[in-house]
């Protein structure tokens, strides 16, 4: 059974993997905690920013040229809206408590005439 251990594919595999692990950390320790991958990594971050700033700040030029709303604009008209919709609803509010649920009666006499049969007849027959 101990011939059987020793030829074990998976337990080479496992070997193998840990050792590669194992190289790949020494390596990542050697790249990555240097001060010049620290520099690099920072001055492309500072770089990727830049770049959005910039095509932002075009972007508001386009639409401020062809005379298109920009992000601001469109997210200060949504604000508007939304403090518009509350006052709506605080004015319902408000006018439901001074109506009554169900409208009176009308007052007078009650409708009880009725158009001839004559008339309604001649008009069903034209």
């Amino acid at each position: 059974m101990a011939d059987n251990n020793k030829s074990d594919p998976m337990d080479a595999m496992r070997t193998a993997m840990s050792d590669l692990e194992a190289r790949f950390d020494e390596m990542s320790k050697a790249v990555f905690g240097t001060d010049a991958f620290a520099r690099t990594t920072g001055a492309a971050t500072e770089l990727g920013a830049k770049v959005q700033k910039g095509v932002s700040d075009q972007m508001s030029k386009n639409l401020e040229f062809f005379n298109m709303p920009s992000r601001t604009d469109i997210t200060a008209i949504g604000e508007r809206l939304m403090t518009m919709d509350e006052r709506l609803v605080r004015i319902e509010e408000a006018l439901a408590k001074l109506v009554p649920d169900e409208p009176a009666a009308a007052s007078g006499p009650p409708r009880t005439r009725k158009p001839p049969a004559k008339k309604a007849a001649k008009k069903k027959s034209d």
